[in-house]
């Protein structure tokens, strides 16, 4: 059960993915020797970790709909910057886009195949190697017809190659993955007239059992924006309506290991606050079951790791780099005091020692408020906001004793 404090030390400053699987495996091993039914809790709570940071990959979006959708403008205004490809069009269709440091996603455009220059072929071989995760059925909105979205003809064929495309995922992958209707239309749209067109377009997507059984929800958005040759947003001709809508939308209905990636892209600070705060828990309970634990000292380097690895995995969620050296900048700037929080923990054991099992319990307790108090600090400041003095004052609440 003791671990070495060179070997704890080490991880904290080398976060590498294989570094990141190789603390899970020690966490694994260390938690593998409590009591049955605290082992079981405990693992509940170190699965989202996994998920979190070391299962993580980019997300994969396929396409559907209306080829002649300007889809780059919808991504452009989801991000707040130019869309840039990173990787060329692969022979399997999928592209990849990405933002330095800030994560990126994946694309794949399954709309009309005799128009994307994709066959059918390349297009099964594509959802074969690689499960999309969510489906966009993008419309442009902003066409003038007698239906008001789009002709009767276009979006039935439209809806069908889309319901052609679910099937063939669910063959191969027995997927169920969810599909968004977007409607793209002028800002100048009345507000009735805005909600006649996403009902329109949700009435197509739910009138076939194969499209319904994946339909999430219909989104009526503007897209319009124009940036400065700096990439900057010029304020005055931005017209974008219902984006920051769409992209929680997006988010949310992505698994767990694909979802950070575009909560910190796209700077969705409600899930990026709930991601945050699962991980908060997570590791606040397993620092209680390892504080509880009979062996003074032997925990504190162990501990000290997964707090500081938890501000990391904070700043990451909130679209910083993961990095533990900033991390332990962060505690410092926030008055940390880990050598005080080690006191409090084996002076609580100490001072009931005269009841068997209670010091253990109590020093779990004082592990659990002192892990929380930092993770909540973290979310405060790289999430929320919040600024320096006033994540200190939270932490002096909630947290351990700051120093003098």
């Amino acid at each position: 059960m003791r671990v070495r404090r060179s070997a704890c030390f080490y991880l904290l400053f080398q976060m590498s993915p294989n570094v990141l699987l190789s603390l899970y495996e020690k966490l694994e091993g260390l938690i593998s020797k409590l009591p049955g039914p605290l082992q079981h809790a405990v693992f509940n709570e170190l699965r989202p970790i996994k998920q979190i940071f070391i299962a993580q990959r980019l997300p994969r979006i396929a396409l559907v709909g209306e080829p002649g959708t300007d889809v780059s403008a919808i991504f452009s205004a989801l991000l707040g910057n130019e869309l840039r490809m990173v990787e060329p069009t692969s022979s399997t269709g999928w592209v990849t886009y990405e933002q330095r440091g800030k994560g990126g996603f994946r694309i794949l455009d399954g709309r009309r195949l005799n128009e994307n220059s994709l066959t059918w072929g390349a297009l099964a071989g594509a959802i074969s190697e690689e499960c999309p995760d969510l489906f966009l059925f993008v419309l442009n909105g902003g066409k003038q017809n007698t239906s008001g979205s789009g002709s009767s003809n276009d979006l039935g064929l439209e809806c069908e190659q889309a319901g052609r495309i679910l099937e063939l995922v669910e063959t191969h992958h027995q997927s169920k993955g969810g599909m968004i209707g977007v409607i793209d239309l002028p800002a100048s749209t009345p507000s009735d007239a805005i909600e006649a067109k996403r009902l329109d377009l949700q009435a197509w997507l739910t009138s076939q059992a194969r499209l319904s059984r994946h339909f999430v929800k219909s989104v009526a958005i503007c897209s319009f924006v124009r940036f400065r040759p700096d990439g900057s947003i010029d304020a005055g001709r931005d017209e974008r309506k219902s984006i920051e809508f769409l992209a929680e939308a997006i988010a949310r209905d992505l698994p767990e290991e694909s979802q950070v990636e575009l909560a910190r892209l796209l700077h969705i600070k409600a899930l990026q606050t709930e991601i945050a705060q699962r991980l908060t828990r997570s590791i606040t309970t397993i620092c209680a079951a390892i504080g509880a634990q009979p062996i003074p000292l032997a925990d504190f380097p162990i501990l000290t790791a997964l707090q500081f690895a938890m501000v990391s995995g904070i700043m990451h969620i909130s679209g910083r780099e993961l990095g533990l050296k900033a991390a332990t900048e962060f505690c410092g700037a926030l008055g940390m005091n880990l050598g005080v929080g080690v006191v409090l923990r084996e002076g609580a054991r100490a001072a009931v020692k005269f009841l068997p099992g209670w010091g253990n319990a109590i020093s779990g307790g004082v592990a659990a408020a002192g892990t929380y108090a930092i993770g909540r600090a973290a979310i405060a400041y790289f999430i929320e906001g919040i600024s320096l003095p006033e994540t200190r004052k939270l932490f002096g609440r909630k947290g351990l004793p700051k120093r003098k």
